[in-house]
């Protein structure tokens, strides 16, 4: 199994409903191109990327988004735009809800890029580029200073620091007096932050250290 399988099999797990019925059916060919030809070659990984994105409409429904890139402090949706199967559906009313669409996403703080499959096919090298540009700009290769830490993460970040050596979930628990299920989810979000790296363990982590990035970027704890 592929990373992009792999990834795929974790974005299941933790979907249900339209989202998942979307994954399943909806997530194929095309999205696998923008995952292959662009966003690999260009990021090197798939951390913070969702497929299929749910997010909340005006009207109490949901929008769905191709790929969403949730990384504090931005929130950015990459499109892939099939021209010939957007020019058979499209209606007065699909063309009028897609620009809706668009403005409420952009209201709500979204970034909203969008790619056509022709381009990710024939000129994949430019389109790597726009994603390297926009994630070089907002994001300068390294995780934002203005990331947003609980009282809890800085403690655990504080532990880090001090012992300097890997840790294991449990003491976490003992740390802050609290359960496991409530620990994990902290130390998941400082990995995704780039705060934190797992030092054992693949699809159960076992231990933990202090990032680079928590180094380089002087995390005021």
């Amino acid at each position: 199994m592929d990373i992009y399988e792999s990834w795929l099999e974790k974005q299941r797990k933790n979907l249900g409903g339209e989202a998942l019925r979307r994954l399943n059916e909806g997530h194929a060919h095309n999205e696998k191109l923008f995952v292959h030809n662009l966003w690999l070659p260009a990021v090197g990984n798939l951390d913070f990327l969702h497929a299929e994105y749910e997010v909340t409409n005006f009207r109490d429904g949901f929008f769905y988004l191709d790929f969403a890139y949730i990384r504090p402090p931005y929130l950015i949706n990459w499109e892939v735009d099939d021209f010939s199967s957007h020019a058979k559906l499209v209606t007065r009313r699909s063309f009028e809800y897609e620009r809706e669409r668009q403005n409420q996403l952009i209201l709500n703080g979204w970034q909203i890029y969008r790619f056509p499959l022709d381009a990710i096919k024939e000129k994949p090298r430019r389109c790597q580029q726009l994603i390297q540009q926009v994630l070089g700009k907002l994001y300068g290769g390294g995780v934002t200073t203005d990331v947003k830490l609980s009282l809890k993460q800085r403690e655990i970040l504080r532990f880090a620091t001090q012992i300097q050596r890997p840790f294991m979930p449990q003491e976490i628990c003992e740390l802050l007096a609290i359960k496991g299920q409530h620990a994990w989810k902290l130390l998941h979000e400082l990995v995704q932050f780039e705060l934190l790296l797992p030092t054992s363990g693949s699809s159960r982590i076992r231990t933990y250290r202090l990032g680079d990035m928590a180094i380089q970027r002087h995390i005021r704890l």
